[in-house]
């Protein structure tokens, strides 16, 4: 295990790890979206050209500017990847032209959406709020791609080889928040 933090607390050590097995987001999480990729080696979720054509979905070969057809039908956003010495992915372009470029879409059915929330009308407002979830879809993926997972392990003070609590699966600076918050939330409790 490699040690990203040690935190000392109210007698006790909060050791941070990098979780060196994180469960992979888009094959053991429930996600709204489905990842459709045409790239000949990673290919995380469902192949692009087995559900759509290039025409159906996009206004120039392999662009992010998405038919107003296809819109009608699906709420998407573009995936883009950069590949090397490492994997990660965003749905904004990367300036490198030689590594990186459109990996696939992460796409939702407007029919699966009404039927997930109960509404009747995609507004606006609401076809953002789930573009949003989307976004927050791949940047998940992404911090399992680059290895922004972390786990913990609470031990006293004087003792890092009495494991009191464990946990694994933490993702980015925001699950690295909830850790720390849920381990000193642990420490003041049993203290108590």
């Amino acid at each position: 295990m490699y040690l990203y933090e040690k935190i000392e607390y109210n007698g006790h050590n909060i050791n941070i790890y990098y979780d060196e097995s994180p469960l992979d987001p888009r094959r053991d999480f429930d996600n709204l979206g489905t990842l459709y990729t045409a790239h000949r080696r990673y290919r995380p979720e469902k192949e692009f050209d087995e559900h759509f054509t290039v025409e159906e979905v996009f206004e120039d070969r392999w662009c992010s500017d998405f038919k107003e057809s296809f819109l009608r039908r699906y709420i998407v956003v573009p995936v883009y990847l950069y590949d090397h010495s490492g994997l990660t992915v965003s749905t904004t372009p990367f300036s490198c032209p030689w590594d990186s470029g459109l990996f696939g879409i992460l796409a939702v059915s407007l029919d699966k959406v009404r039927k997930e929330y109960g509404w009747k009308r995609i507004t606006a407002e609401r076809r953002a709020t789930i573009e949003g979830y989307l976004r927050g879809e791949v940047k998940t993926l992404d911090q399992y791609y680059t290895g922004e997972v972390y786990g913990f392990e609470v031990t006293p003070e004087n003792d890092d080889k009495d494991v009191i609590e464990s946990c694994w699966g933490f993702f980015g600076k925001e699950g690295l928040e909830q850790l720390i918050d849920e381990c000193k939330y642990m420490i003041d409790n049993k203290a108590a």
